[in-house]
Parts: structure tokens; C-alpha cells; sequence
């Protein structure tokens, strides 16, 4: 059956309470994505809330549907974990607000992103009419084909998926300014203890705080971290490897890939993101990425006042909460596999600058101002796997008004308090 979201539910979940995030910190009860089955007929498909959910992949020729809602003035977005084409249509099919096909953003994480806003900007700086108006929308997702013959890609039993949802904004400050998108760096810091195996599911993320740690990473899997970002802050996270001291040199040619997302799922990162490491060489290399300073109003800016991180990463650095930086070591075209087993030592440094200010001023569907929470209060976890992973939601209002960002069951709601 369709995963749905009642009053007992959150209710429930509420009671369950959470441990506040250490330098390494996990949240104590295990949740999965919700599962649910969507549908091959338009109005039969099931409604779900903003959350995080695993469904069958998509195959053949033949689309399936989930239906969502937009809150009036608000943005909704669908962030997909796997090959697929999807689309943002209005109820009835007739018009499409936003498509998006299966995308390697810098050879980190194969996904799909779809968006739509209620009002124009530069994010979506064109929508019909009847996409501003619809609230009631839905989500069309199919086999990815990249070979252009119609033979679809191959695909994993499953997908996981995130929608999010953001209220209407009002009074959200002002862009960040060029000058605040310069570089930063996050610096490498002296570790101590075991290396840390990090988790490799996007929807379930090892929480980490500012700081640099002993990792251990394996060529051909991700390596994933959220980490919270206030309003008016910045994430940097770089990545060292061979980790100095380690005196381990790659069997093979390796290439190491970092990015940073927002809590929608969108890409937000800027920077070197990549970094060559040489067969049977020792010398440690960096790569390097980080964000816009977080602000309503960057999804306003444009390509002339984008700055150093770019207008398509600054427009989508509008929610404050958790941010997710993900790795990966790959071998390059033509480079052997690295022996299996092996694991690379580095050193992953997070990062966040700027002190964290109030937020903008949301309001609901009856136009009734809803002032966001302090920024200790800006995010909240509930787990979603077993050890180390966590996932994420996010309360933009202390009242009904709940918003639930990208990576999360959506039935926890914990409170984390400062």
C-alpha cells in the first residue's frame, strides 16, 4: 500500500526523540525509505508527502506516477537516486513544468532532478499558467534511455527518491552578494583515532560536524556525509588522499570526486571537485568543493551576479538544514581496477563558515506570517539505516506548517535541541 502521513504516525514519532549530532553522531532508531508502488494509470496514482521513498525502477517504454502537492506559493522538488527520466506534469497530464533526465553531476552520483516553483524566477524562470496555479501536480517517472535506440539503461531493482517542499517566502532578504561566493577552502586539520568507514547510501548519510577525520574509502562506492548549515553560513569540505602518513600508494591510477547538495538534492558545489592520484605514488592530492552563503533569496540571482560558484549551484542554496557532501574514487578510461579489497586512506575535512543569522519570514496558505526557528532548531534527523547513517527533515515552522527535506522517513520528526 501507498506510504501515507497521519496524525498517529507523527504523533508516534514524536515520542521516539533523538540524540543531538557529535562530531560523529547517529541517531538512534533504524527507519528505511518508505516503500511505495506507484502506479501505471494517472488517477490512480498514490498521493505522498514530502519525504523519502523506495519504489521498482521503472522499465520498458512504460511510465508510472505518484501525485504531490505544492504548497500554494511554494516550490516542490523530486531529487531520484538512479537512471530515470522524470517530469513534473499538472493533474491531468496536459501540461509538463519540469523534466529532467538521468544526470552524473561531476561523476559523483548518477540522479534526477525535478523542480517546480509557484512563481518565476531565475531557478525556473519560465512557467505556464497552469503550472503557478496547480498545486495538486504529479510526478511521471520512466526508464532512462541514454542509448537513443530505446533501449533503456540498465537499472537496479529499485530507486530511492526525495521530495521536498518549500512554503511561500516573504521578506527573504536579499541574494548573496559576489563577494561572499569567493573560494574557501576547508583546511586539513590533525586526525587521531580509527579511520571511519563512511556510509555509501545517499539516503542515509553518516552526520558529521566540522572537523577533519581518518577516512577510509573504497574505489567504486560513495562515501556520504550531511552536515548542518545554518542560514547565512557556508559549507567547505576537501577531501586528501593518500592521507599523508598513511604510506599507501594506489595500485592503480585512481581519480577522487567530491560535491556538495542541498537539502533538496540539488548540486551546490563549486571548486576543483576532482583529483588525479598515480599508480604506486604516495604524494597526497586534494580535492576541494563549497557553497554560496545560504539565502532565500538566491534563487533570484542571476548569471551576471552568480559569482565564483556559478547561478545554477547559488539558485538552489536556499534552505538552511543539511547539506550532504558525497565522494567517490573511480579508476580512470583504460586504468585497471583497483585489487579487490583495497581501500584508500584520506582525510575528509568539513568545514562551515559565517555565523549563522535568522531566516526569512515564510507564511502559509492563508497568508499568515510563520517565522522560522533559531538556527540551533533549523534541522532535524531521524535515522534511516542501521550504525553510523542518518536521515533528514526539516521543520521550517513551529506550527502545522512542517516541512520535510530530502533524505528522511517522513514520520520523524524528532526535535534536536541546542
Amino acid at each position: 500500500m501507498p506510504f501515507r502521513v497521519t496524525a498517529a504516525t507523527v504523533g508516534a514519532a514524536l515520542l521516539l526523540g533523538a540524540s543531538t549530532p557529535g562530531a560523529y553522531a547517529a541517531d538512534t532508531a533504524p527507519h528505511a525509505p518508505a516503500s511505495v508502488q506507484l502506479t501505471t494509470a494517472r488517477g490512480d496514482a498514490p498521493k505522498l508527502a514530502p519525504g523519502m521513498y523506495r519504489t521498482t525502477a521503472p522499465s520498458g517504454t512504460t511510465e508510472r506516477y505518484a501525485a504531490i502537492t505544492r504548497p500554494e506559493g511554494g516550490s516542490v522538488t523530486v531529487a531520484i537516486f538512479g537512471s530515470v527520466d522524470a517530469s513534473i506534469t499538472t493533474a491531468d497530464g496536459q501540461t509538463t513544468c519540469s523534466t529532467g533526465s538521468s544526470s552524473l553531476s561531476y561523476d559523483v552520483v548518477p540522479y534526477t532532478f525535478v523542480s517546480a516553483d509557484a512563481t518565476a524566477d531565475e531557478r525556473q524562470s519560465y512557467l505556464s499558467d497552469d503550472c503557478k496555479s496547480a498545486t495538486h501536480l504529479v510526478l511521471a517517472i520512466s526508464a532512462d534511455d541514454d542509448s537513443g535506440d530505446g533501449t533503456a539503461s540498465a537499472q537496479p531493482a529499485h530507486v530511492e527518491f526525495a521530495i521536498t517542499a518549500e512554503p511561500k517566502v516573504e521578506k527573504g532578504g536579499t541574494p548573496a552578494p559576489e563577494h561572499a561566493q569567493d573560494k574557501i577552502k576547508a583546511p586539513s586539520r590533525t586526525v587521531s583515532g580509527p579511520e571511519i568507514t563512511l556510509s555509501d547510501k545517499l539516503y542515509a548519510p553518516t552526520t558529521l560536524t566540522p572537523k577533519s577525520y581518518a577516512v577510509s574509502l573504497e574505489p567504486g562506492a560513495l562515501a556520504v556525509v550531511r552536515v548542518r548549515v545554518g542560514w547565512g553560513q557556508r559549507l567547505a569540505a576537501s577531501i586528501d588522499a593518500p592521507r599523508n602518513g598513511s604510506n599507501v600508494a594506489p595500485p592503480t591510477s585512481l581519480n577522487v570526486q567530491i560535491d556538495a547538495f542541498s537539502p533538496q538534492w540539488a548540486a551546490v558545489g563549486a571548486g576543483s571537485r576532482s583529483a588525479s592520484l598515480y599508480e604506486k605514488d604516495a604524494t597526497e592530492e586534494t580535492a576541494g568543493v563549497y557553497t554560496a552563503p545560504v539565502a532565500a533569496a538566491n534563487r533570484s540571482i542571476d548569471y551576471s551576479h552568480a559569482g565564483d560558484v556559478g547561478a545554477s549551484h547559488v539558485q538552489w542554496t536556499t534552505v538552511a538544514g543539511w547539506y550532504y557532501v558525497v565522494v567517490r574514487v573511480g579508476t580512470g578510461d583504460g586504468d585497471p581496477p583497483a585489487p579487490k579489497g583495497f581501500t584508500l586512506p584520506a582525510r575528509l575535512n568539513i568545514e562551515v563558515t559565517g555565523t549563522a543569522t535568522a531566516g526569512p519570514t515564510y507564511v502559509d496558505t492563508a497568508g499568515t506570517a510563520v517565522a522560522a526557528p533559531p538556527a540551533s532548531q533549523l534541522s532535524e534527523g531521524g535515522s534511516v539505516d542501521s550504525g553510523s547513517s542518518t536521515g533528514t527533515v526539516l521543520r521550517i515552522a513551529g506550527t502545522a506548517l512542517v516541512v520535510v527535506l530530502a533524505a528522511a522517513a517522513v514520520a520523524m520528526l524528532l526535535r534536536r535541541r541546542a
